[in-house]
């Protein structure tokens, strides 16, 4: 009963609030004329004044008042001549609104409110549950404990690196410059925390490799020339100012000297191939080559023989291409009787892109993921070869499901999101992402 009177009396302040203008009688209006002659009276003070300062002469003074006069005597006769505007009370209006507002309110707050609902006083209130996560509770929990550590033992580096390593992968750059600044300061510019340190500070720049960050990169290089992630950043900086061939180069060689199976890899090469398609270059001549895959099951060591190599170096290009050809059909017929060979599909898609037909590499890397859906490096492949057949859709899927298994905190995984971005950006645009 309380809510209804408060709601009773906030309505009935409100109406009269908005029905009084409507109510009130208006103030008489002055008439125009009466504004004339204060005027006029004020010009003929103002002209005496200009004839004694000798601004004017008696001349012009006597023709200015007889102009005045005339005007003040045609204004004074005016005066009384129009009838007053009549009062004019909106009465209709404000019944109306008085009557409607109500009517209206009471029917649509029994509609969309809760009128029946009853009190629940604020300190009777539960909390809300919190959403629970393992994966995420497992995550808060390492931070914490890292934090900890800080505190019992401040002077040792590895515990500052090993909160820093976390604040980094939690997206906390700000907070991963400051740990690993604190770890490479105890730590006596140690290699791996300055590596660390300067992919935070570029984290921190929004993917910006600064100065700052190549220092730190260097700093990693002096201690570990193989850093691969120096090497990466420093030529990532590179092509932010502009020397993509330099960035190009750098890549390569990193590419070049990656231990099989090397996690970054991928992001690698998918960097080789966007540089070089960018300068016009074949990324083939970039990438690094790929080691012979020890055949398997009943058509192992069907390869080419030292006499088919031979005999290819005699061959014009355009003989060679057929052959090479020849040699992808054959292996397409013989993947036809040996569908399980998921090395054969592999090797099939890369050979069909090789040859311009990104079509027939993307069907072979669709072949190779139902045998191996989780395969990073076939989802990689698979993707780019969707994208550039014009299968948005495939490709978008493909980076996502390649983002569920590399770690958060990768380049790699940074780039399969720069990579669904674009997608998405091209998708909306209505335009094919090549």
């Amino acid at each position: 009963m309380t809510l209804w009177i408060i709601l009773a009396a906030i309505t009935a302040l409100a109406l009269v609030w908005t029905g009084w203008p409507l109510l009130r009688p208006r103030p008489p209006a002055e008439e125009r004329s009466a504004f004339d002659e204060v005027v006029y009276l004020d010009q003929l003070e103002e002209l005496e004044k200009d004839l004694g300062r000798g601004l004017v002469d008696e001349s012009q003074a006597e023709a200015a008042r007889t102009e005045i006069e005339r005007r003040l005597l045609a204004a004074s006769r005016s005066t009384g001549t129009s009838p007053p505007s009549p009062m004019r009370r909106h009465l209709t209006l404000a019944i109306l609104l008085l009557v409607s507002v109500p009517v209206i309110a009471l029917p649509l707050y029994n509609h969309l409110g809760s009128p029946g609902l009853p009190d629940q006083p604020f300190a009777q209130r539960a909390p809300a549950a919190p959403v629970s996560n393992g994966i995420i509770a497992q995550a808060r929990e390492r931070l914490e404990e890292a934090e900890r550590r800080t505190v019992a033992t401040p002077n040792d580096p590895d515990v500052w690196f090993d909160l820093g390593r976390l604040q980094l992968v939690a997206g906390d750059s700000d907070s991963a410059v400051a740990s690993l600044s604190r770890a490479l300061e105890l730590g006596d510019n140690r290699a791996d925390i300055a590596s660390t340190y300067g992919e935070a500070v570029t984290r921190q720049a929004d993917g910006a490799v600064t100065s700052k960050a190549r220092q730190a990169f260097a700093t990693a290089l002096n201690g570990n020339p193989e850093d691969p992630r120096a090497r990466y950043f420093l030529a990532l900086s590179e092509y932010q100012e502009g020397r993509e061939e330099n960035a190009l180069r750098a890549w390569a060689a990193l590419a070049r000297m990656a231990p099989a199976g090397a996690p970054w890899l991928p992001a690698v090469e998918a960097r080789i191939r966007e540089t070089s398609a960018d300068l016009g270059e074949d990324p083939a001549n970039w990438l690094p080559a790929r080691p012979a895959q020890t055949p398997t099951g009943p058509f192992a060591g069907r390869g080419p023989t030292g006499d088919d190599v031979a005999a290819a170096q005699d061959m014009t290009p355009e003989e060679r291409q057929e052959m090479i050809r020849g040699m992808v059909e054959g292996l397409a017929a013989r993947l036809e009787d040996e569908p399980g060979d998921v090395e054969g599909w592999r090797q099939l898609a890369r050979s069909r892109g090789v040859l311009g037909d990104p079509e027939g590499a993307a069907a072979a890397y669709d072949s190779a993921l139902a045998l191996e859906p989780d395969h990073p490096e076939t989802l990689l492949r698979g993707a780019l070869a969707a994208a550039e057949a014009g299968d948005t859709t495939a490709a978008r899927a493909r980076f996502v499901r390649l983002r569920s298994l590399v770690p958060a905190d990768s380049e790699v995984s940074r780039m399969v999101n720069q990579a669904i971005e674009r997608l998405d950006a091209a998708n909306a645009a209505g335009t094919p992402n090549q």
